[in-house]
C-alpha cells in the first residue's frame, strides 16, 4: 500500500521521470461508493448532509452519487526537462457526473531540486490536497469535511507555482510558493459566486520515511456577487444579499505518521475575512485527529473532527426576515441575522480492508452533532445553526440531535 501511494502521489505532483520523450502515460483511479443516513429523529427527517461543496449530499435514501467518482491523469514529456500533466475527473455532483479538467499544467524542471508549474494547479493547502480525489491514498472514504472543502472553497488556482525540494537530514524539505486567481460558487448560496484575485501563498513541508509535517497559508482579494430570496412558509420571505468584497486569509498545519502499523493524521485550519466579505464566508476554524492500526490486511480507525466560527456582524446585506418567526431564536420581523457559519462535531469509526495492491474496501459509520445551545450560537453571532446540513435555508435550522451516516466504498487505482 505504501509503495502504491508513494507512486501515485508523485504522479500527481509532477510528470513521471520514466516517461520517454513525447510518450503519453495514463494513470487512473476510481471510487464506487454508497452512503445513507441510517439514524435520525423523526422531527429531523428531510435534512441532507453535504460534507462537500457542490455535491448532492447524503439523505435517508441510499445514494451512489455522493462518493462515486472516476479520474484519469494524463502526462507526457515534451522534452528532457519539460512535461505536461492533466487530470480529468467525473463525480456525482450537481453536474451529474459531468467530466471536468481538475487541473492541467506545464512542469519545467530547472534543476533536480527545482521546478515550476504553470497553468491550472492544485492548491497546496492540506495533507492530502494533491490527491484528495484518490480515495485509495488515505484511510477514510472521504477526508474529514470539517477541514476539507469548507474553509477553503478553492481547490485549484489558475497561476504559477515553484517547487523547491531539498534533502535535509533523513527527509526532504520542500517549499511551494504560488500565485494566481480563481472563481467558484459560494457554498449554500444558490448561485451566488466569488472571484478570488491576487492569490499568493506557500506550503512548507518536511517528509521522511513514514511521516510528513507541513504548514501552509495564503491570502487573496475576494469579490462576492449575487444573493437570493428564501421562501419560508413559517418564517416568511428571507432576502440574502451577498454582494461585497474584502480580504481572505487561510492558514493550515498538519502531520501524518505511518509507522510500525500505526497510522495517525491530524490537521488544523483557520479562515479569517474582512467585515464585508464575512457576510458570505465568516471566520471559521476546524480540526480533526485520526488514529488507526493495521492488523494484516485490516485497518480499523477512528476520527474526531470539529468546526466552529463567528458569523458576520455587518448589518448591510445580512439576512432580513420579513415576517415574525414563531420558533425559538427567530428574530422578530424587520430585524436581521447573519449568513450562518457551520458549528458541529463528528466521530467516525471506519474499517479499511486491502483487497489487493491496487484496491481497498472501506466501511464507515459517522455520528454528526451540530451545536444547538442558544448561548453558544449567540457567541457566534447567529441564531440558527445548520452545521454541514442542507443546500438552502428553507429549514429552521439543522437536526436537533445526533445523525448517523453509514458509508461503504471500493477504491481502485490503475
Amino acid at each position: 500500500m505504501k509503495k502504491q501511494i508513494h507512486i501515485l502521489t508523485a504522479a500527481v505532483l509532477s510528470a513521471l521521470a520514466t516517461t520517454s520523450a513525447q510518450a503519453i502515460q495514463f494513470d487512473g483511479f476510481m471510487t464506487a461508493g454508497a452512503t445513507q443516513i441510517v439514524s435520525i429523529d423523526d422531527k429531523d427527517k428531510g435534512n441532507i448532509y453535504l460534507g462537500g461543496l457542490g455535491d448532492r449530499g447524503i439523505s435517508e435514501d441510499l445514494t451512489f452519487e455522493k462518493d462515486t467518482r472516476f479520474g484519469l491523469q494524463i502526462s507526457s514529456d515534451v522534452s528532457d526537462n519539460m512535461s505536461v500533466v492533466a487530470q480529468i475527473l467525473g463525480r456525482g455532483d450537481q453536474g451529474n457526473f459531468n467530466a471536468i479538467i481538475e487541473w492541467a499544467y506545464v512542469d519545467y524542471q530547472f534543476h533536480e531540486t527545482t521546478s515550476v508549474h504553470v497553468g491550472k494547479i492544485k492548491q497546496p493547502m492540506y495533507l492530502v490536497n494533491d490527491y484528495v480525489e484518490v480515495g485509495y491514498a488515505y484511510p477514510w472514504i472521504r477526508p474529514p469535511s470539517e477541514v476539507y472543502y469548507i474553509h477553503n472553497p478553492i481547490n485549484s488556482v489558475n497561476g504559477i507555482e515553484l517547487l523547491l525540494q531539498l534533502p535535509v537530514g533523513p527527509g526532504t524539505l520542500s517549499f511551494q510558493p504560488y500565485l494566481g486567481s480563481n472563481r467558484d460558487d459560494i457554498a449554500n448560496a444558490q448561485g451566488a459566486y466569488f472571484e478570488a484575485e491576487n492569490i499568493y501563498g506557500i506550503d512548507v513541508k518536511y517528509a521522511g520515511r513514514g511521516y510528513t509535517a507541513h504548514a501552509a497559508g495564503f491570502k487573496c482579494d475576494v469579490k462576492t456577487t449575487g444573493g437570493f430570496t428564501m421562501v419560508n412558509t413559517i418564517a416568511g420571505d428571507i432576502a440574502v444579499d451577498l454582494n461585497g468584497e474584502g480580504v481572505c486569509k487561510v492558514m493550515a498545519a498538519g502531520f501524518n505518521l505511518d509507522m510500525a502499523n500505526i497510522v495517525v493524521y491530524a490537521e488544523w485550519t483557520k479562515r479569517t475575512t474582512t467585515e464585508d466579505l464575512s457576510r458570505a464566508f465568516g471566520d471559521t476554524e476546524g480540526y480533526y485527529a485520526t488514529i488507526g492500526y493495521r492488523f494484516g490486511k485490516f485497518m480499523p480507525h477512528i476520527t474526531y473532527a470539529a468546526m466552529e466560527g463567528t458569523a458576520s456582524t455587518v448589518t448591510p446585506g445580512a439576512v432580513e426576515v420579513t415576517a415574525a418567526g414563531p420558533f425559538p431564536g427567530q428574530p422578530p420581523a424587520g430585524t436581521t441575522f447573519n449568513f450562518p457559519i457551520q458549528i458541529q462535531t463528528s466521530i467516525t469509526a471506519g474499517l479499511r480492508y486491502e483487497v489487493n495492491d491496487s484496491a481497498a474496501l472501506k466501511i464507515e459509520y459517522m455520528v454528526v452533532d451540530i451545536e444547538t445551545d442558544a448561548a453558544e450560537l449567540a457567541d457566534a453571532n447567529q441564531n440558527i445553526n445548520y452545521g454541514l446540513f442542507n443546500t438552502d435555508f428553507t429549514k429552521n435550522g439543522g437536526p436537533g440531535s445526533s445523525v448517523g451516516i453509514m458509508s461503504v466504498a471500493l477504491d481502485v487505482i490503475f
